[in-house]
């Protein structure tokens, strides 16, 4: 028993510290109004990027494309 005792002391403030920094953590995330995205959210934002990159390929198989049949395009373009 009175090595259960003795560990709770030793641990007690170490618990607190990470309990403090954990609570002011929240409230930072909070104060930001970051909040955590519900199931539809989520889905909607890995439907979203799975669009993204299909959008890149396709960009990246137009400019192999274009780089195979007119070079020199990109110094031409206005970019």
């Amino acid at each position: 028993m009175v090595d259960v005792i003795g560990l709770s002391a030793v641990l007690a403030p170490f618990v607190m510290v990470v309990l403090i920094v954990k609570m002011k953590h929240d409230q930072r995330m909070r104060a930001m109004g970051v909040q955590s995205m519900s199931a539809e959210e989520q889905r909607a934002l890995q439907d979203m990027a799975e669009v993204a990159r299909r959008l890149e390929t396709r960009i990246e198989n137009l400019e192999r494309i274009l780089d195979a049949e007119l070079a020199g395009w990109r110094s031409r373009m206005p970019i």
